[in-house]
């Protein structure tokens, strides 16, 4: 038999408040089960799916692309090619963040050299 959870473990488990997960619910990114007194039931896949959107959302993807992606993988392994493109594209976007923080990150340790280079040079007279 497989272990479900009810919505408060779930988010006791993922640190997802209990609107946040019927919120996801309304956009269709989530799908539990429901017993017969309608409670939600979930199950490990859904636990590894939350941790995906949690991820998802974590690298900035919108959550717009989160339910096409979820839409895609409803649909089965015909959209693998389509998912991998949703995954590419973030990639994408995360690298242009990267690349512009290491921009950043060497104005600053410039910056930070150019102080030491002066100091150095003042401690020589």
């Amino acid at each position: 038999m497989t272990k479900t959870y009810k919505i408060s473990e779930i988010s006791s488990l993922t640190g997802l408040s209990v609107t946040t997960l019927h919120y996801y619910e309304d956009l269709d990114l989530l799908k539990p089960q429901h017993s017969d007194s309608n409670c939600h039931e979930f199950t490990e896949q859904d636990l590894a799916w939350l941790d995906f959107i949690k991820r998802a959302l974590a690298t900035g993807m919108p959550l717009a692309k989160i339910q096409e992606y979820a839409k895609l993988r409803e649909q089965g392994d015909a959209t693998i090619i389509q998912r991998i493109g949703l995954l590419v594209e973030q990639e994408r976007v995360l690298r242009g963040q990267i690349a512009e923080l290491e921009a950043h990150l060497d104005f600053i340790l410039q910056k930070k050299h150019g102080y030491y280079d002066h100091l150095q040079k003042n401690s020589e007279r």
